[in-house]
């Protein structure tokens, strides 16, 4: 359930009436994220505030009678819930509340069916079961009614065994419309060892070989780890993710090296999520200290994200043979609070798109869809061309561009969607451009966005998508 982007009630009530269509009644509606865009508004550049949004329980009453509602504030500094959800915990707001746990009332001593605290996380979610296998399956199903509808023939997903099922499952059932690379946590590497994966096994629909680690947080809740603190929260510079911490949160990232190590040695892929400057040099340290042991070899190791780093750290990419596996569209959103946070020197090194492929890293491009908790992130590869070319929001400000030379040009942001994306897949030789003998994976445009102007770039609609040559999605028109 998302209501991230909701900026008035008839919204919330809109969307809550989607979601309770769509589930049977006892099942639970979470997520919310309420209030992402309050302060400001989406798209922009610049930062103008939007009256703040805050969910009214109250319309939404009868719709979730009987399905428990527990949906938070993008921050988790807010938690919704209706009356079925407070049933099933044992929560009464006319009693005290237990420890951690604070019940909002208005001014009228009304209760607002908002609660907030530490504790909160930590008595709701034990009583919130895992989402079953036919709930997963209908989510699937939508996704790929998106993913094709894009244009998109190839996606990666860092999700479960049960996921991976499911793909397996549409794939004998003939619905599976999208090839699929399956990134395991990288703690799991020894089992896929052990197992006998290596880069490349699966099949050309479902592959397997590939891993998933996370050095630092996310810009869009201030975790990503920087050399230098955050401006507008001077006492941080972000967060360490679990692998890279102690019991006591202390820094103890020789555990997370140490996987790197034994993962490349076992033969399987490195993809490993880093934000900020801080988490990037590091990254780049340890991947230099991998490449020292276990020597030289095509590992196309790819760095998830590589969003701001140092100017001295940019050289480094091309001499590491690291892959960068960037998402353009995270600028056009992220601009709307960069600079705040980070200052704008700094932004100097964010979403450096001309610097990282002059560095002779390969650049390769995707979404990251459908986003975190503070942002949404579209499939749709048209916006990301955009706002790799313009670096411009989708509203298109700032004019020239938000440093607009970090630009690149159309034909370098085509490739780092399609050939980059298929060498980093180690599937070069199979997709990733039309030539004889390779998989028909295509997309069908409405124009030839080689020829228009770059503000036409969102316009342009997918008229077909073809996967092994099979049209999946043909536009009504």
């Amino acid at each position: 359930f998302n209501i991230m982007d909701a900026a008035s009630q008839q919204e919330f009530v809109r969307r809550t009436q989607e979601i309770a269509l769509r589930l049977a009644p006892g099942e639970w509606i979470v997520g919310g994220f309420w209030g992402a865009y309050d302060q400001w508004s989406r798209g922009r550049a610049s930062a103008e505030a939007r009256e703040p949004f805050t969910p009214d329980l109250f319309l939404v009453k009868e719709l979730t009678r009987h399905r428990p509602l527990f949906i938070q504030k993008f921050d988790a500094s807010e938690f919704a819930v209706n009356e079925a959800a407070l049933a099933r915990v044992g929560l009464d707001p006319e009693k005290p509340a237990p420890e951690g746990v604070e019940f909002i009332f208005d001014g009228r001593g009304v209760f607002t069916g908002r609660i907030r605290g530490s504790g909160v996380l930590r008595l709701f979610t034990p009583h919130i079961p895992e989402q079953s296998y036919s709930r997963r399956l209908r989510q699937s199903r939508r996704a790929l009614e998106e993913i094709r509808r894009r244009g998109v023939t190839t996606i990666s997903d860092m999700s479960d065994d049960l996921q991976l099922q499911i793909f397996e499952d549409l794939h004998a059932a003939g619905e599976l419309t999208v090839r699929v690379h399956f990134r395991y946590p990288i703690e799991q590497w020894e089992s896929l060892a052990d197992r006998g994966v290596r880069i490349g096994s699966g099949t050309p629909w479902i592959r397997l070989g590939a891993l998933k680690g996370h050095v630092d947080g996310i810009m869009g809740n201030s975790t990503a780890r920087f050399l230098q603190p955050y401006e507008h929260l001077p006492e941080t510079r972000g967060n360490w993710r679990r692998l890279l911490v102690d019991e006591e949160g202390d820094f103890a990232g020789e555990r997370f090296l140490e996987f790197m190590k034994l993962a490349d040695r076992a033969g399987l892929q490195l993809s490993i999520h880093a934000i900020g400057d801080k988490a990037n040099r590091l990254l780049l340290d340890y991947l230099e200290a991998m490449i020292q042991e276990n020597g030289q070899k095509d590992r196309r190791v790819r760095l998830v994200h590589a969003q701001v780093l140092a100017p001295e750290d940019f050289t480094r990419l091309g001499g590491l043979n690291v892959i960068a596996e960037v998402q353009p569209y995270h600028l056009s959103d992220d601009m709307r609070w960069m600079e705040e946070r980070i200052g704008r020197k700094r932004c100097r090194g964010a979403y450096g798109f001309k610097t990282i492929l002059d560095s002779g890293a390969l650049l390769t491009f995707g979404s990251d869809w459908p986003g975190t908790s503070a942002a949404e992130y579209p499939i749709d590869p048209m916006l990301g061309i955009y706002a790799a070319v313009t670096r411009r929001t989708i509203e298109g400000e700032p004019q020239g561009g938000w440093f607009p030379e970090e630009r690149i040009g159309i034909e370098d942001a085509l490739r780092a969607y399609t050939y980059h994306s298929a060498y980093a897949n180690f599937e070069e030789k199979l997709t990733g451009s039309i030539e004889v003998g390779k998989l028909a994976d295509l997309a069908v445009l409405s124009r030839n966005v080689l020829e228009i102007e770059a503000d036409e770039i969102p316009d342009v609609s997918v008229h077909y998508t073809i996967v092994e040559g099979r049209i999946v999605f043909q536009a009504s028109d």
